[in-house]
């Protein structure tokens, strides 16, 4: 079907209103994710068309032209829109700057006008301090001033004199210094030459001395040489002595070496023995940890019921009381604190590993019902251990009447709270249990709730703190039923407990009807409660109904605990004792180690005195020899001193005469040298005086000549003050001035400043204006693009349609009288049934799909990108895929109305 037949159908729908559905309709496919499939060999139907009347084929013609004419003006109008939208941003952008430097130099003229203001406080300031002044400057202050000034000039005067005076002794004083310092000189050099001629004739005096003593030194040598070697011969025999006491040291020391020797050894020996003692003991201590350790990882749930001692004694004492007991209502009281204060001391703690077991359905709940049963029995003979009771055992009977007394409550939708124990359930259960009777029971109520819809949400945690809670309050909460619960779950029934007892635990659900505490149970809220069964081997009448088999548990007892922590404590105690008597034997071996290595250092040191005695001997002896030699030596030197004597002896009194004469001419060099610097300390003395005179003068003489000027300097200020009063309001009118010409030029600038930041504003608000038109503008080229994109969609699938058609015109020519007999029938349309009745088979018609409409529009639209990013300005637009819209809204608007076109079209 070509365009001018859509434009001519019957149902009055004009041609921009079919593409403008089919805009709309393609938006909303979009959108939604609408999804059109053709499948390629399905029956298709198709209306039956009637070809477009020429005026009709103009009309579309004469529209396309207008749309190319609407786009091409579409396309001026957004570059015209570009280029105004640049030129008003620039304006804008340039006008932003203008406003910033204007508003920047607002600032620096406010600051300027600022300073201004400062300025003038200043001369105001001054000038204030200038009348005041001016009013201060009478006759009477400028006659006293000018007094003032001429006093002061002549004290000035003779403060100069002062210091002449003063310089003048200075110099003198300096002259005496000069004077003494040049006779210390002097006296310093002759002192000099003194004591050098004073030394030289010591040295001979010593020289002489010397040569003279020779002979007194050769006969003390002799007397030195003969003292040596008796000296040295007294040592030789001390050395004798010292090595055969070496010699017995040593043997001494090898001696206890020895027995050191052996007492080390046996002590290492029992260190080594003690330490295999210790190693066996500290196994066993291991051994014992790890089969405790082993037994508490398998005890599972780790919180048991503990029972402080009070609490055990009342309870076995009420238990041993009866009714009228003259004690009855004491033993029940105590019983009652003991028991509180021991519920106070419980609390149960979350396993991790449980709270992750999720239980939601009595199905889950079944999985766990045997480890639940294990944790009751584990907590009823922790306490009953604790009490020195008679253990409970589990069996698959005692499970199993549980399982049933539980499902029969129920059932039964049993309100324990209120009904209390169902005897007649209990009873039928048992009976088909085969027992006689019903066994024992104790109930607990209230510590499941499901939320209001009724969802389970449980963890095996919540039900294992069931059980120890139901516990607590049957063991330390029982005071209502007069502990009856307590000493069922204790075993304290003495006329029970010769037997063995089986116990099982079960959950039921009980659903209140109506409100339950205050919340309306409109979903099947429910409450699940516990109970413990007790069943006596005796009141088994029919094994076969109830299997005794016990269940075997590998969680161990508390009594098992208890017995393995007290094997811990004596492992631990042996292993103690023998670490301890280890410790003693390494003490000893230390000991004696320690004992065998002075030994040995004892022996190698009398080994070294042993020798070193011997050394010791051999040196003396050899002095011996030496010191006699020397004896020999010291008499041959002797007697030649002997000989030279007398001469020797005159040397030796000249050289002292000299010396004395030298002596006495140095004392009196020294003497003048110590009387020229007495002298010479006096000039400095003086000298110091005399400068700190001066700089008296000198510092008075420099304070009068401020104390003038500035005296001067006031007077000079009386005499003109009305020219300073006068250049202090000069100096203000100034500041004024400039401070009035700041201001103005600072609330110019801010004015500028102003009607700069609204032109700013106004160029910017036409540059957004500008560029909405642009949005405008390019908005709609892509509406008008988009539109021609569709006609040519459908241009180009009718232009293929028709190519098919010609090229199969001879082959259909045999149907051309079948044809024209179709031309006189109505307008098929209009006619509904067409479209259901006149299904063309694949080789006769050929079916214009909304596939192909959708595959060519989007074929065109990507040539229309490519030649428009040719030709369009760059404004930042981004290139999206106008395609698969395109396609998504002309397959389902064609779809909806079945666009289809045969190759045996009716001519008129």
């Amino acid at each position: 079907m070509t365009r001018a037949q859509l434009y001519t159908q019957p149902r009055n729908m004009k041609m921009t209103d079919l593409r403008k559905g089919i805009a709309i309709t393609g938006a909303v496919a979009a959108g939604t994710g609408f999804t059109a499939v053709v499948g390629a060999g399905t029956t298709a139907h198709a209306d039956t068309v009637k070809a477009p009347a020429p005026e009709q084929v103009q009309t579309v013609k004469a529209q396309d032209q207008k749309l190319d004419d609407d786009i091409n003006q579409a396309q001026s109008d957004v570059n015209d829109a570009q280029k105004t939208a640049d030129q008003t941003q620039n304006a804008a952008n340039d006008a932003k700057q203008t406003a910033d430097d204007s508003q920047k130099n607002a600032d620096q003229a406010s600051d300027q006008a600022n300073q201004a203001q400062d300025d003038l406080n200043d001369a105001k300031s001054d000038e204030q301090a200038a009348q005041d002044k001016a009013n201060s400057a009478t006759d009477d202050a400028i006659n006293q001033a000018q007094d003032d000034v001429n006093d002061q000039k002549a004290q000035n005067d003779q403060a100069n004199q002062d210091v002449e005076n003063a310089q003048n002794d200075v110099n003198h004083a300096q002259d005496n210094v000069n004077d003494a310092q040049s006779n210390v000189n002097q006296a310093q050099n002759d002192a000099n030459q003194a004591d050098d001629a004073a030394s030289k004739a010591q040295d001979d005096v010593n020289d002489a001395q010397a040569d003279l003593d020779k002979g007194n030194h050769a006969q003390a040598d002799l007397d030195q040489a003969q003292d040596d070697l008796n000296h040295a011969q007294d040592n030789a025999s001390k050395a004798q002595a010292g090595a055969n006491q070496a010699d017995q040291a040593q043997n001494d020391a090898a001696q206890k070496a020895n027995d050191a020797k052996q007492h080390a050894d046996d002590a290492a020996k029992a260190q080594n023995d003690a330490q295999h003692k210790a190693d066996a003991a500290n196994k066993a201590q291991d051994d014992a940890q790890k089969a405790l350790d082993d037994a508490k990882s398998h005890q599972g749930n780790p919180n048991q019921v503990h029972m402080t001692q009070d609490y055990i004694d009342a309870l076995k004492a009420f238990s041993n009381s009866y009714y009228g007991d003259p004690n009855y209502q004491t033993l029940l009281d105590n019983l009652t604190k003991a028991a509180q204060k021991n519920y106070e001391a419980t609390g149960y703690v979350p396993v991790d590993g449980n709270t992750q077991i999720k239980i939601n359905s009595q199905a889950d709940l079944n999985k766990y019902l045997n480890e639940l049963n294990q944790y009751a029995q584990q907590l009823i003979n922790g306490i009953r251990d604790q009490l020195g009771t008679k253990d409970v055992e589990i069996s698959k009977g005692s499970e199993e009447l549980s399982r049933r007394l539980a499902d029969a409550y129920t059932n039964n939708n049993w309100n324990g709270m209120t009904g209390g124990h169902d005897a007649a359930t209990n009873t039928e259960v048992a009976n088909g249990m085969g027992l006689d009777g019903s066994s024992a029971q104790d109930l607990a109520f209230g510590y499941f709730t499901s939320n209001m819809h009724g969802d389970w949400n449980f963890t095996l945690d919540d039900f294992m703190k069931a059980l120890y809670n139901s516990v607590l309050e049957w063991m330390f909460n029982d005071e209502a039923s007069e502990w009856g619960h307590t000493t069922s779950v204790a075993g304290l029934d003495a006329s029970d407990a010769d037997y063995t007892e089986y116990i099982g635990i079960g959950f039921w659900k009980f659903n209140p009807e109506g409100d339950y505490n205050g919340i309306p149970n409109t979903d099947g809220m429910f409450r699940l409660d516990t109970m413990l069964n007790l069943t006596y081997d005796y009141m088994i009448r029919d094994t076969s109904k109830f299997d005794t088999t016990p269940i075997k548990s590998d969680v161990p007892s508390q009594s098992t605990i208890d017995q393995l922590e007290n094997d811990l404590k004596t492992k631990q105690a042996d292993a103690n004792a023998a670490n301890q008597a280890l410790a003693t034997a390494k003490t000893n071996n230390a000991k004696a180690q320690a004992a065998l290595n002075a030994a040995n250092a004892a022996l190698n040191a009398a080994k070294a005195n042993q020798a070193k005695a011997h050394a010791n001997l051999t040196q003396a002896q050899a002095a011996v020899k030496d010191a006699k030699a020397a004896v020999t030596a010291a008499q041959h030197a002797l007697d030649e001193a002997n000989a030279n004597h007398a001469a020797k002896q005159k040397a030796l009194d000249d050289a002292k005469a000299k010396l004395a004469n030298a002596k006495a001419n140095q004392a009196q060099k020294h003497a003048i040298l110590n009387d020229a610097n007495a002298k010479l300390a006096k000039a400095n003395k003086a000298l110091a005086d005399a400068q700190a005179k001066l700089a008296a003068a000198q510092a008075v003489l420099v304070a009068g000549q401020q104390a003038l000027a500035d005296k001067e300097a006031k007077l000079n200020d009386l005499k003109n003050v009305d020219k300073a009063l006068a250049d202090a309001k000069a100096a203000v009118e100034a500041a004024q001035k400039a401070y009035d010409d700041a201001k103005t030029a600072a609330n110019q600038a801010q004015i500028e400043a102003d009607g700069d930041q609204v032109v700013y504003e106004h160029l910017q608000a036409l540059a957004d204006k500008a560029a909405k038109a642009l949005a405008d503008a390019k908005a709609r080229l892509a509406q008008l693009e988009h539109q021609r994109d569709i006609n040519d969609a459908i241009d180009d699938v009718d232009n293929g349609s028709k190519d098919n058609h010609d090229g199969n015109t001879n082959h259909n020519d045999s149907n051309a009288s079948n044809e024209s007999n179709s031309s006189n029938t109505s307008n098929t349309w209009d006619d509904p049934t067409v479209l259901n009745n006149s299904a063309m088979s694949n080789d006769s018609s050929k079916i214009v799909t909304p596939a192909m409409v959708a595959a060519r529009a989007m074929s065109n639209r990507s040539r229309s990108q490519v030649v428009k990013a040719s030709i369009l300005p760059q404004t930042g637009e981004t290139n999206n895929n106008e395609g698969s819209m395109i396609g998504l809204a002309l397959l389902s608007l064609l779809g909806a109305f079945g666009l289809a076109k045969t190759s045996r079209r009716r001519m008129h």
